[in-house]
């Protein structure tokens, strides 16, 4: 399959299998498709807290609730693994700092981009993800250790999907999008 279809294919899953565990070796795996992006300045800006016992996934499923209850993921209970992208400071290029009076420039497009990885090594290992974008900062410090300051910025669950969805995906027209030479 070449990447471009991989991509039709590929969607967010918000059904898994509970109880099918992803194992440690894919794990590493994902983790290392994530430590091969590339980074602004070589910057590596990430942490990447892989989780997958059930006192610390219960931990996550906490933690990616927000004071008033909301939660971006009602089906984080039957994931079998997360791995938490923690923002780290940034060591770039002086003329970067001198222009944007800025070392975090380029870190959550980084992390995006780490991210995105991941989920297409996890696609190609027959696991199904999903993006969660909401946590409660303070909660991710207690249960995992994270110093203050540094942002959990995404939470990407792994798994194996219940009932692979139909992929219809619903984009915008490459033609609103996209122009050539000019806005």
């Amino acid at each position: 399959m070449d990447f471009l279809e991989m991509m039709q294919k590929r969607c967010s899953c918000r059904d898994y299998i509970p109880g099918k565990t992803v194992s440690r070796e894919d794990l590493l795996k994902i983790v290392e498709a994530g430590r091969l992006s590339p980074s602004g300045c070589n910057a590596q800006p990430w942490k990447f807290i892989v989780v997958d016992s059930p006192e610390a996934k219960e931990k996550v499923c906490d933690a990616v609730v927000v004071g008033n209850g909301v939660t971006g993921a009602p089906w984080r209970d039957q994931v079998s693994a997360f791995i938490i992208f923690v923002e780290q400071p940034a060591d770039v290029k002086p003329v970067v700092v001198e222009h944007y009076h800025d070392t975090q420039r380029f870190a959550q497009g980084d992390i995006g981009a780490a991210c995105m990885n991941m989920i297409h090594e996890a696609f190609t290992l027959g696991l199904a993800t999903c993006v969660i974008g909401m946590n409660d900062q303070a909660k991710m410090e207690k249960h995992f250790g994270i110093p203050s300051g540094h942002e959990v910025r995404l939470v990407l669950a792994i798994g194996y999907a219940a009932n692979p969805p139909a992929v219809n995906k619903i984009r915008k027209p490459l033609e609103e999008v996209c122009s050539f030479n000019q806005w």
